[in-house]
């Protein structure tokens, strides 16, 4: 039981020293390119600002990535600890889709975004926002090309809802079943570092609101995802 306990913790440790090795020259990378976009962006034209903004585009990515390891890693530890507010829920998936705009252009797809009204929600916002970040993420990582993604959200009998739907591969039921599980295995169709991860941390977030998560798909290669949390 000793030798057990005493190779978790090494295994803990390592994770601990890679997570933080990847931390900081991933900070390093970010800082020098905003330093790059905005003291010399009248130096760039219009195809190397697009460049430098993909590939900072492509560090933030990785510094989410590495904040959902580190994350995941607490969780064998801690509970999530929310810290509530009042904050617009449409403004907050603006900015997130607003943030992802490069990433946007560079498969060529369209963003639309449907609400009836000002939706303003009590939870973490910190939180919530981790949650956008995956999901809205991953539904543009996996859309075909040249396609559109919706966004709706919608606030009735005292829940708020949101979906994500795109246009990609269709998910196997026993797979969608399973695919908010930590450490699961997709078909290589749905199969990108830190989706299993990310949607994991997604589901304990929103399971942590008192909430619980949405995923559909389709046959016709249309998939729906995300999350409702009640009005507290």
């Amino acid at each position: 039981m000793k030798n057990i306990m005493k190779i978790q913790n090494q295994k803990d440790d390592f994770l601990a020293k890679i997570i933080h090795d990847l931390k900081t020259p991933t900070i390093a990378q970010i800082k020098a390119l905003e330093c790059f976009l905005t003291t010399c962006s009248d130096k760039f034209n219009q195809d190397e600002k697009d460049l430098i903004e993909l590939t900072l585009n492509s560090c933030n990515y990785m510094q989410k990535l590495i904040e959902t390891f580190n994350f995941v890693h607490k969780l064998n530890y801690e509970e999530i600890i929310l810290n509530y507010e009042k904050f617009s829920l449409i403004s907050l998936i603006e900015n997130t889709i607003n943030e992802l705009k490069i990433l946007l252009k560079y498969y060529n797809l369209n963003v639309k975004f449907k609400y009836d009204e000002e939706i303003v929600v009590n939870a973490d916002k910190l939180q919530i926002k981790r949650v956008l970040d995956n999901l809205i993420s991953n539904s543009i990582n996996y859309a075909f090309k040249n396609s559109t993604i919706y966004i709706s959200v919608e606030s009735k009998k005292g829940e708020t809802s949101i979906e994500i739907k795109n246009n990609s591969p269709y998910i196997e039921p026993k797979v969608l079943k399973e695919i908010f599980e930590k450490f699961k295995t997709y078909p290589s169709n749905y199969n990108k570092a830190g989706v299993g991860l990310g949607l994991y941390l997604s589901k304990e977030i929103i399971h942590a609101h008192f909430g619980k998560m949405i995923a559909k798909s389709y046959p016709d290669n249309i998939n729906i995802f995300g999350f409702i949390i009640p009005e507290k």
